[in-house]
């Protein structure tokens, strides 16, 4: 799974997730309206808890910055 560059809910826990600190999952046949994409925490997904410092969370931020600037 790849690292989420926008913010979102965790579908498994409910918690706010930032960039960086969750992945992304394509969702196959959603529902018209419905989001094609969703976001699953790191702590659901593997039980780990990240810092700042994790170089996931890093790029994450990187990424998302220069999004807001395009």
């Amino acid at each position: 799974m790849a690292r989420n560059k926008y913010p979102g809910r965790c579908y498994c826990c409910g918690a706010w997730v930032e960039p960086g600190y969750g992945h992304f999952e394509r969702v196959r046949n959603a529902a018209p309206g419905q989001p094609k994409w969703r976001i699953k925490c790191v702590r659901c997904a593997s039980g780990r808890i990240l810092t700042d410092k994790d170089p996931g969370v890093v790029w994450a931020k990187e990424a998302a910055r220069k999004a807001r600037k395009a």
